[in-house]
C-alpha cells in the first residue's frame, strides 16, 4: 500500500469542502513521519510541468488540493470542483493498469 493511501482514504470520507490538518495529524493518519521536504511549500503543491509525486497522487485521487501553511505546520485540503483532477484520474488509472 502506498504511504499516502491512508490520507487519501481519510480525505475521501470527509463531508466538508475544506479539511484542516496539522503535520502531526497527517503523520498519525499515514502511520509515519513526514519527510523533511514537507517543510517546503512545493512538497505539497503539484507542479503541472513536473512529475506527480505520491503525496500529490493521494490528494488528487481523493479529489483535493493542498494549501500548506508551513510556518503553522498545517495543511488545508480543499475539495476540487468536480472531485478528482484529470491528472489525478490519469495517474490512478495508469497505476491500476486501466490506461
Amino acid at each position: 500500500m502506498p504511504k499516502y493511501a491512508p490520507l487519501a482514504a481519510f480525505l475521501r470520507r470527509q463531508k466538508r469542502a475544506e479539511v484542516d490538518l496539522t503535520f502531526r495529524d497527517i503523520e498519525r493518519i499515514v502511520g509515519g513521519i513526514l519527510p523533511k521536504a514537507a517543510a517546503v511549500d512545493g512538497w505539497w503543491r503539484a507542479d503541472p510541468s513536473g512529475p506527480m509525486m505520491p503525496q500529490h497522487t493521494a490528494f488528487a485521487d481523493a479529489g483535493f488540493v493542498a494549501e500548506p501553511r508551513i510556518r503553522a505546520e498545517t495543511v488545508r485540503f480543499v475539495r476540487r470542483e468536480g472531485g478528482r483532477s484529470p491528472a489525478g484520474v490519469a495517474q490512478v488509472a495508469a497505476r491500476d493498469g486501466a490506461l
